[in-house]
Parts: C-alpha cells; structure tokens; sequence
C-alpha cells in the first residue's frame, strides 16, 4: 500500500494515540505503520503464513527469498515504532470464532485481497494431493486447505467481523474494486450496526477504480441482528481479476490496432508492440 494512501486511511479512520488498531489482511504491514505513526497499538492477522514469516518470495527483481528481517516488526522497528507492536497472527480472517466475545478494536483498517494475482483464499476442507518442500513445513506438520473465496464474501465477512468486534463509534475503512461502467452504490455491502461516513475514489484507469470506504458502528452488535448484505453484487458476473485483464487486454488491443494503422499493418512492428505492456507502449 502506498505510504500516502496509509496514512490517508490512518486519518479517516480517525486513529489517535493509545487506540487498538486491526487489519484482517496485513499483508507486509503498511497500513499498521500508517496507525503507528499515529500512536496507535497495531495487531493484524493473515492467512498467508509464507509471507508473515518472511519466507515468500520477494516482489523485487532477480530475487527468490526474502531476507529473514523482512518482517512487519523489522519495518515497524526502521521507524521506531516496534513498542507499538502487538503482534501478526496466521489466521482465516473468514472466521472470527477464534476471538473473545466482545469488542476489541478502535478501528478496523484493512485493504482485502483483490484476486488480481491470485485468487482470494479461505480455510476449508477439499480432496488434494500435494507436495509440501522441507523448508516450507510449519511446526506440527499441520496443512490448513485452502478454497476461493469470492470477493463479495470477503466484503460481507468483513462487514460482520467489524459490527462484532469494533468498539461502538469506531471506524471501519476498506478499499472496494469496481468497474466504473457498472458501478452503483447499492454494489457496497451495508450492515445494521454500521453507518456509511465517506465513499470515495481512487481511478486506476479509464475502467477500472476502487472506492475507499469508511463506515463507522453506531449501534451495539447482538446475536439476534441482521447480518452483512448486498443489494446488487457487483462481482457476480465477473471477478475483479476477470474485470482487470479483460481491461488490459482491450487497451492492447486498441493500441495495436492504432499502431497497424499508422504503420499500414506491417506485421514487424505489431509483434513488437503486443509484447510490451500497455503503459510501455
């Protein structure tokens, strides 16, 4: 997550000093850095133990392994803010029985998994057989599988987890993908417990955007309350994935085919083109 946009969310989300902050998806911990700053105390959790304990593979060139103080402690620690460290744990962000039974969080401040790479992953139980290499094995030998999950859910389990657990006037703030052609608002989830504060935009292109939502809980979560929903799901026609390469594929499309025009359709210069990537050419 960009720095400027972390501290953006750490803004709205009205993160001061002495709070409990929380993100579901923390990922390399961004977001947790943009609380820290703020004062907060910082905790995350997810499901991808590789990359928690900084055995994933690296987004940097020519490099197979991470270093093993690439974590979120050492990027905390790089700004003096590890003291504000609560901790990062392995966990299925789907499934919120493994917390106490009461509200725990200031704020909730999340970017969820667009699928965009890789498909969005949950805990479940599936027939496989695979090979798991030494080095990889966690204590135990214990393999939690792995099933899609579908990015409405994702939002609608974010939704209920935030009702439950955020204290009562605190703030959820979460990054919504769309396409801006179909896009309507009854697309973001609701829930009974939380009232939209902030809807806004973020363009990734001519197609594609994101909305940044906040949402803050004005009415104390019971057993008996409605659960999160969606009016009109906006991913049930196709993923968000789906959506980002069919983008890119048209705009390739588009410029190759300006290219054979200027070039009266020599196939040398085409082929050049159609290897590079669309801000490239």
């Amino acid at each position: 997550m960009d720095a400027g946009l972390s501290m953006i969310m750490a803004n709205i989300g009205k993160v001061e000093k002495n709070m409990l902050v929380f993100d579901p998806f923390v990922g390399s911990g961004s977001l947790l850095v943009a609380a820290a700053i703020h004062g907060a105390y910082v905790l995350g959790t997810d499901i991808d133990y590789l990359l928690l304990h900084a055995k994933a593979r690296p987004s940097r060139c020519n490099e197979k392994k991470r270093a093993a103080d690439e974590s979120i402690r050492s990027n905390l620690r790089q700004y003096g803010l590890d003291h504000l460290y609560i901790d990062a744990l392995v966990a299925d962000s789907s499934r919120s029985n493994m917390w106490r039974n009461n509200t725990l969080f200031d704020a909730i401040i999340t970017d969820p998994p667009y699928g965009i790479r890789e498909g969005a992953k949950k805990v479940g139980t599936q027939t496989v057989d695979v090979t798991i290499d030494e080095d990889l094995k966690t204590s135990g030998n214990h393999y939690p599988q792995r099933l899609d999950y579908h990015l409405s859910d994702i939002f609608k389990d974010l939704l209920n987890f935030s009702a439950k657990y955020l204290h009562k006037n605190g703030r959820l703030v979460y990054w919504f993908p769309v396409s801006i052609q179909t896009y309507t608002e009854e697309n973001i989830p609701t829930h009974p417990c939380l009232q939209m504060v902030h809807n806004c935009e973020q363009k990734l292109n001519t197609r594609l955007s994101r909305r940044l939502i906040t949402m803050e809980k004005v009415k104390d979560f019971s057993d008996g309350i409605q659960e999160a929903e969606v009016r009109v799901d906006h991913f049930q026609e196709a993923t968000f994935r789906e959506m980002y390469f069919n983008d890119s594929n048209l705009q390739k499309e588009k410029t190759v085919g300006i290219v054979k025009e200027r070039t009266g359709g020599r196939d040398k210069l085409t082929n050049k083109v159609e290897c590079l990537d669309v801000d490239d050419t």
